[in-house]
């Protein structure tokens, strides 16, 4: 897929007049080095939780700056992540979300878009120093940093296969600025332009105390058409004779570039440095999309004539997905060791529409008779997180350094699925006349705890070696319950609040505990050459399969019901 760029316009106010007079002389005095630095674009990374130069750092790392960002014109992970050796995103839209491919190994995707938000995937997200699990647009990024393979140790859940590290620009105490940005850009398969705009602004009010924020519009236009969309649900066959166009005009239409996307994100911060030791930032992140649909290709599909670029679903698939986090970030440097304090509350909610009318027709038990059926999901959840990690890392001169830390996650989510197939109740007899057909809901609480610690040692002027370790435990409970209202009239959905209040069933839920290991012996033969090795471990959140044991003794011919079977059943 072709996407055609077009920068519309990107202009800069900065309202410090003296700096920008004494900016000859500023440039007249820069040492050869830090000219030559300034050429190789180098950038500053804290992955190991010190500053350090991304290239003497011992891990396997990329990073990405602020400056390439704006210059390449990136707008999310996908694109930084393409310049990046070893990883691969495949661009889905924000509906499903981006699956990450690690050396080859096909890994859990960013945020995805189906209700799940649980960060119990292989690749950690993080928002500064907060573990934020969704794909967020490139606003005003520092930079973005991406950790290859196992990073248990210091990030600790999530990171089997890495993690990736949102810096945003911190407000600035020396300069008042404003920059306004906006871009156009079009894809090979779309008659229209989409567009992107925003601006970002700091406001220093005190030599100790600044305000910086952005907001930016992206308005998508999307590439997947949908060309058999049911016209009428319940009436309109979804699956007439496809070789006839005129059954197909008689009950299906066509939607031109359903995966579009409506995303708006800011955040603002405010930063303040009292004493010359103590430096805190409080923060607010939003970001609401409104998406169109799923960003899929049904070519390799059974119906003929499907072009590259067609999804065959017979239902609309939107999505409207809000993020928001609170997040304050606090470091003291207390003279042999500088203490970082990051707490973070974030909301996440996601409600969308599902198609399910292709399962339906593979059932084989009379939804399938003509006429055949539609059948779509509603899908509403919503998820509460509250993360705090306390860590010291020491500052001193010499051989030995070291890390210790405390980290501390609790989430809540609950959810539901209501399936509904127009039509059908009527044609098999059941007195439902809202068509739901099926009902899922789940609630879920997870708190995990953790404490870690790096000591390195210099063995030599040029041999260092570090050794950490990570002692984890998780407690993930949870409530689960499937429903068939077909067979029950009398059945009314509760809404998420209901779901919320139920009890945890104690045989859906799981705990875990355990220590994780990490070895790197690192070898700088010259200022250019770095050589190291490293042995690490990771782990991710586990879960339950959400069903509760079936009855004993089980009945194949009982109603309709979902359960799990125990061995010998």
């Amino acid at each position: 897929m072709n996407k055609r760029k077009f920068k519309l316009a990107s202009s800069t106010a900065i309202i410090a007049f003296a700096a920008l007079q004494a900016l000859p002389m500023a440039v007249a005095q820069t040492s050869p080095a830090a000219e030559e630095d300034d050429r190789r674009d180098v950038v500053v990374v804290t992955a190991s939780r010190r500053e350090e130069n991304v290239q003497d750092t011992p891990l396997n790392i990329a990073a990405v700056g602020g400056a390439q960002i704006e210059e390449q014109g990136f707008d999310d992970i996908a694109d930084v992540l393409a310049y990046v050796p070893g990883i691969n995103v495949v661009d889905r839209g924000g509906r499903q979300g981006n699956p990450i491919i690690v050396r080859g190994l096909n890994a859990d995707p960013i945020g995805s878009g189906d209700g799940d938000n649980s960060g119990g995937g292989t690749v950690a997200t993080y928002l500064g120093e907060i573990p934020l699990f969704v794909d967020l647009k490139l606003n005003d990024m520092q930079r973005v940093e991406v950790l290859l393979g196992p990073q248990g140790t210091l990030y600790g859940a999530g990171t089997l296969g890495g993690a990736i590290r949102y810096i945003p620009n911190r407000p600035s105490f020396s300069s008042d600025t404003l920059t306004v940005r906006a871009e156009a850009y079009q894809y090979s398969e779309s008659d229209s332009i989409s567009t992107d705009a925003g601006f970002t602004f700091n406001k220093a009010f005190t030599d100790n105390f600044a305000i910086r924020g952005s907001l930016d519009m992206l308005s998508d236009t999307g590439f997947v058409d949908q060309p058999f969309v049911v016209l009428n649900p319940g009436v309109s066959d979804p699956d007439p004779n496809f070789s006839n166009p005129a059954a197909v005009a008689a009950n299906l239409r066509s939607v031109e570039d359903a995966d579009s996307e409506e995303i708006l994100s800011g955040r603002i911060a405010a930063r303040w440095a009292p004493l010359e030791w103590l430096d805190g930032t409080l923060t607010y992140y939003y970001q609401d999309a409104d998406i169109g649909g799923r960003r899929i290709s049904s070519k390799r599909g059974v119906l003929p004539n499907i072009g590259e670029y067609d999804n065959t679903k017979r239902v609309l698939e939107p999505n409207k997905i809000k993020n928001e986090l609170l997040a304050l970030e606090v470091t003291a440097d207390l003279g042999f060791a500088e203490l970082t304090s990051a707490t973070g509350f974030s909301r996440y909610s996601d409600d969308g529409q599902r198609d399910q009318t292709d399962l339906l027709i593979s059932l084989e038990y009379s939804y399938e008779a003509f006429p055949t059926f539609t059948a779509y999901t509603h899908e509403l959840g919503e998820e509460e997180r509250l993360n705090e990690e306390i860590r010291l890392v020491s500052t001193t001169e010499g051989p030995l350094s070291w890390i210790v830390g405390a980290f501390y996650n609790e989430s809540e989510s609950v959810g539901y699925s209501a399936e509904y197939t127009p039509g059908y109740a009527a044609f098999a007899g059941f007195n439902r006349p809202d068509d739901l057909e099926y009902f899922s809901r789940s609630r879920i609480k997870l708190v995990e705890q953790a404490i870690y610690g790096e000591v390195g040692y210099d063995i030599t002027d040029s041999l260092t070696l570090t050794v950490g370790a990570r002692a984890y435990k998780y407690d993930l409970k949870e409530y689960t319950a499937v429903d068939f209202p077909l067979f029950d009239p009398s059945f009314v959905a509760p809404t998420l609040d209901e779901i919320g209040n139920q009890p945890f069933d104690p045989d859906a839920g799981q705990k875990d505990d355990g220590i994780l290991g990490k070895v790197n012996l690192a070898w700088e033969l010259n200022s250019d050459l770095l050589l190291y090795a490293t042995a690490s471990q990771g782990y991710r959140i586990g879960n339950s399969n959400g069903l509760g044991q079936c009855a004993e003794p089980f009945d194949p011919l009982a109603p309709q019901t979902v359960c799990a079977l125990a061995p010998g059943q």
